[in-house]
């Protein structure tokens, strides 16, 4: 494994540092972020996109492929845990010399910088990260923000760039997934879940409870602690915590509790009760998750003003009115319920989950907004997330009127014998329209051929999954570039 520097420090910032891996969605911003701080930065990956590209636009030279041309040059290399110890690209890096800096040190660095909130848990943090910068800029405080998607309200990119002076205040997502996120130190979190997943790093569920109690024990004497009261993983995780607290969901124990008052396509009506007096928020987003998403999002905004007496939406310090406006002002983010078009009859939708909850969820929201019939492809991300959780996809996907089931993305994971699309849907087997496809690709050929049994139909086709499923809409629309 690539040995580590002293994480507290920032790389010189007299020499070049070179991103490896900087097509990633986290990896991208935080170059970017770092060239606005007036640092000299440069970036490879393995494959050409649009994060590329982006970095591309700025002038921040970009190779693909991790050759030694970069290196050469570069003071230090900045590497995520999608670069793994055995590629080759370390022999370079070992015969340069070259520090080496985790993504998750050089952020963690920025949060000592900057008055932080981190946003951590299993589903919701794009979202809720994404949407807390966003409400706080409104309220007068110009954030930085580094969230892990394309944000609507951040002109198209996945991070905001504000005051960033020692009094700066960073919005940034705790990633969880190898446990880097134990190198932060914020002020203040908010942790919206906490259920299993990602046990090929933690190993068991009891791992990654501990590595979310170290992480929480990083919020300083006089922190916040804002946690999804609904979700007992959170509960637990935030009774050991020290720092101050409010909750927040559904239910009425929470501090901060969401009421979805009506929902319809494009609109969603919510009453938020906190501590300091009711408002009511009028959403483009939809479903119950979204409606917990705004109640994180609302608390740690009132949370943090205690904190910041300057934060106003309006007129007043805590004013509630501008406050439920400012939430009703989020659109949303890339690949979160994002509406692509129209094909046969057929409204496209893309979304990122990848977890059974995640899934659920967001079906769940799809037919309470729009009704059958309901069509879903969805690409699995992970043997070992596949295999782990066959029968909880299968529950999730069920109530769909038709599913596809692709075999699995294995990003980061070699393949493993046995586990493919069908190790899902052995556990489907009385569903009335539940199919394999080898790939998404396949899904095409049926419907240049009129053999899909959506063809006719009017409704809802909504792809999901972290993988490449989300090229499947253009796809089919002849929009992909």
């Amino acid at each position: 494994m690539p040995t580590q520097p002293i994480p507290h420090e920032l790389p010189d910032a007299s020499r070049p540092t070179h991103f490896l891996g900087a097509g990633g969605i986290g990896m991208s911003g935080l170059a970017e972020l770092l060239h606005h701080l007036g640092y000299r930065v440069s970036g490879s990956d393995q494959a050409p996109g649009g994060q590329l590209d982006r970095l591309a636009e700025l002038n921040i030279p970009v190779w693909v492929g991790h050759g030694s041309a970069p290196l050469e040059q570069a003071g230090a290399v900045v590497y995520s845990s999608a670069v793994r110890p055995d590629n080759p690209v370390w022999a370079q890096v070992q015969r340069l010399g070259l520090p080496r800096y985790h993504r998750s040190q050089v952020l963690g660095a920025l949060t000592r910088r900057w008055a932080t909130l981190a946003v951590a848990g299993t589903h919701g943090k794009t979202t809720s990260s994404a949407w807390l910068a966003g409400v706080l800029r409104r309220g007068g405080i110009n954030p930085n923000a580094l969230v892990g998607g394309v944000v609507r309200q951040f002109q198209g990119r996945n991070l905001l760039v504000g005051d960033t002076s020692a009094q700066g205040v960073l919005v940034a997502e705790a990633d969880e997934s190898d446990g880097s996120f134990v190198n932060m130190s914020p002020q203040g979190v908010l942790l919206t879940n906490l259920e299993e997943d990602h046990l090929d790093h933690h190993g068991t569920l009891a791992e990654l409870k501990a590595a979310f109690r170290a992480f929480l024990e990083r919020i300083p004497p006089g922190g916040l602690l804002v946690y999804g009261w609904d979700d007992p993983g959170a509960r637990e995780a935030a009774a050991g915590c020290k720092a101050g607290k409010l909750s927040y969901g559904l239910g009425p124990k929470a501090d901060v509790r969401a009421q979805v008052l009506s929902m319809a396509p494009g609109r969603m009506e919510v009453r938020l009760d906190t501590p300091w007096g009711p408002l009511t928020v009028v959403s483009p987003l939809g479903g119950e998750q979204n409606a917990q998403n705004m109640a994180g999002v609302a608390a740690t905004a009132l949370g943090w003003t205690r904190r910041a007496p300057t934060l106003t939406w309006g007129s007043g310090g805590e004013n509630l009115g501008g406050l439920a406006q400012a939430l009703g002002e989020f659109s949303g983010v890339d690949r979160r319920q994002q509406f692509l078009g129209t094909w046969r009859g057929l409204h496209l939708f893309d979304d990122y989950a990848h977890h059974p909850t995640e899934v659920r969820v967001t079906l769940e929201g799809f037919l309470r907004m729009y009704g059958s019939p309901l069509t879903v492809v969805f690409q699995p991300h992970l043997y070992s997330r596949t295999q782990h959780f066959a029968q909880e996809f299968a529950q999730a996907l069920a109530p769909a009127q038709h599913v596809f089931v692709t075999d699995v993305y294995g990003a980061r994971e070699a393949p493993v014998p046995g586990i493919d699309a069908r190790t899902i849907l052995d556990h489907l087997p009385h569903h009335p329209s539940a199919h394999r496809l080898a790939h998404w690709r396949d899904l095409l050929t049926l419907a240049q051929n009129g053999s899909l049994p959506t063809a006719h139909a009017t409704g809802l086709l909504v792809t999901m999954g972290a993988g490449d499923i989300w090229k499947l809409g253009p796809e089919l629309m002849g929009t992909a570039p």
